[in-house]
């Protein structure tokens, strides 16, 4: 049997040897250019390696509380049980309706509660307004914004209530 190459099989080698050329003339090098040098992407800031590390509920004033809440509220979403420690023990809020006074069982229930939306927007949701007031920081409903999904004042409740403990801010109420 004879093999025959018509002008398409001829084109369809020429291109194919082309190609293979291209890609293999970049395997060699020299030491000139540099060849034996590894990449290495910059080490970060020690700040920035510090901030990342902390809690971010263990920040000051309105910012903390604000960061302790949004945290919470993302992890419930993902069933997360780590956010627990936003949760203040013997606080009203331990005992409501979403936790039922057990935290590592109420946050493992909570996907499966929320509705896909309502899920969603908990897991965008940004923390923007509250108030201090006395030793307790008050963060309303409307504070919280979402970057997708929706969520009414029902699928939460009307305002978050967090007390510093001394290390980290929590929900009371």
């Amino acid at each position: 049997m004879a093999l025959r190459f018509t002008s398409r099989t001829v084109g369809a080698l020429a291109v194919t040897a082309l190609v293979t050329t291209f890609l293999t003339s970049g395997c060699g090098g020299d030491d000139k250019d540099g060849g034996n040098k590894v990449f290495r992407p910059p080490s970060p800031s020690p700040s920035a390696t510090v901030q990342e590390d902390t809690d971010p509920g263990t920040r000051e004033g309105i910012e903390g509380a604000r960061a302790a809440l949004q945290a919470f509220l993302r992890g419930q979403a993902s069933g997360d049980q780590g956010v627990c420690r936003y949760v203040a023990q013997d606080g009203d809020f331990l005992r409501g309706p979403a936790l039922r006074g057990d935290c590592p069982a109420g946050i493992r229930n909570t996907p499966h509660l929320l509705r896909p939306q309502e899920r969603e927007a908990l897991r965008t949701v940004s923390v923007k307004g509250g108030r201090l007031a006395d030793e307790e920081a008050v963060i309303p409903f409307s504070a919280l914004h979402s970057e997708s999904g929706s969520m009414t004042e029902r699928t939460l409740q009307d305002e978050f209530t967090l007390r510093h403990n001394g290390e980290i801010w929590q929900i009371v109420k």
